[in-house]
């Protein structure tokens, strides 16, 4: 009985093994450190779902911070450096100037799961934007949105004459325009960078979502954040696969990856708010709410931008660029009756399998 029970053992484990050794890891790279929540959460997330749902078929690994910079992604996604990334559109807005046209709209919206839903559900179904994709050798499996934008300061910013000549890091063209806009110099820098311009003096303050107090650690160099809640920052396709990973994969493993994808990328912008309770809780920085001006002038300057964003867009190459500003107005609508505050990060990934991917023939896709 006992030599019955051990051979059945040693079959379990070597087909165990078995499974194990069969499974097809994939390279990723998500770029912004370990601390990151791209790194602690977003992606083994999205990787332990993926695992379940083939049944071990795939896994994957990530490199959080070295084997590639986000402002490298794209070419290193397409020459297959790295199986799978966080693409920063606007850090590449001459190759993408369909898909990156939601940066130019980054003040529309206010809960994060909605916006990026809605920019996950336009690149989806948007022919331009998917040919930009496939001429760079990848695949867009979706979007995330960051918190509301804050300044995030090494001095105290309270009113516009603070922001005279500060030096301020921008992520897109949007936050540039804002910057000069209240007198500021705007300074082109890529996140991952954000802790040494600080430190050494090359920047005074982000545009970042508090969070990145944590996820960059810019407690060390940061003092204070000024409440101004421009926006978001709704232009990282944060799960964007290389096409050489994509045709690996069948018609079941792509389904599989897609629904993974979701759930990360849900997980991990639960994981920014859970951040940003951190920092409010400790005591690295401090907290400035601006005054009335500050608030009148983004509001102004909101719907200035706005009203001129088709011209701007049609400048950079997009073609009937009002008519594709209403198309993502409309889909803001759609997703902020759809998401609410109290949307778990599972009710959320579900919405958009249903709403967005249930519709995508994934045999095509991506071909």
């Amino acid at each position: 009985m006992k030599t019955r029970i051990a051979a059945t053992a040693l079959a379990c484990s070597i087909s165990m093994l078995a499974v194990t050794a069969s499974a097809e890891t994939i390279r990723a790279t998500t770029g912004f450190g370990p601390s990151h929540a791209q790194a602690k959460v977003f992606y083994p997330e999205m990787f332990k779902r993926l695992t379940e749902l083939t049944d071990g078929r795939w896994d994957g690994q990530d490199t959080p911070s070295g084997l590639v910079a986000p402002n490298e992604m794209s070419t290193a996604l397409r020459d297959g450096v790295t199986d799978m990334g966080v693409l920063l559109l606007p850090y590449f807005i001459a190759e993408y100037p369909e898909s990156a046209m939601m940066s130019e709209l980054s003040m529309l919206g206010k809960t994060p799961g909605a916006v990026a839903s809605a920019v996950t559900e336009y690149i989806v179904t948007c022919e331009p934007c998917q040919t930009e994709f496939s001429r760079n050798g990848q695949v867009y499996l979706g979007s995330d949105t960051t918190p509301l934008y804050q300044l995030l300061s090494t001095k105290p910013v309270k009113s516009l004459a603070d922001m005279q000549g500060l030096k301020i890091r921008s992520g897109s063209p949007f936050y540039a325009a804002y910057i000069e806009n209240v007198g500021g110099v705007a300074v082109q820098m890529p996140s991952s960078e954000l802790f040494e311009g600080l430190s050494q003096g090359v920047i005074e303050a982000t545009f970042s979502s508090p969070h990145e107090v944590i996820a960059n650690r810019l407690g060390d160099v940061v003092d204070y954040v000024t409440v101004v809640d421009e926006g978001l920052f709704n232009s990282a396709a944060g799960m964007t696969a290389s096409k050489l990973l994509w045709d690996r994969m069948d018609a079941a493993d792509r389904k599989a990856f897609v629904s993974a994808a979701q759930y990360g990328s849900a997980m991990g912008m639960a994981s920014f708010d859970e951040q940003i309770a951190e920092v409010k809780a400790g005591d690295e920085v401090e907290f400035i709410i601006p005054d009335d001006e500050v608030i009148a002038n983004r509001d102004a300057f909101n719907e200035q931008r706005l009203a001129e964003a088709g011209e701007i867009l049609e400048s950079r190459g997009v073609t009937d660029a009002q008519a594709k500003v209403d198309r993502y107005v409309a889909l803001i609508e759609k997703w902020d009756g759809l998401v609410t505050a109290e949307t778990t990060p599972e009710e959320l990934a579900a919405l958009r399998d249903q709403e967005i991917w249930a519709n995508v023939d994934l045999e095509s896709y991506g071909e």
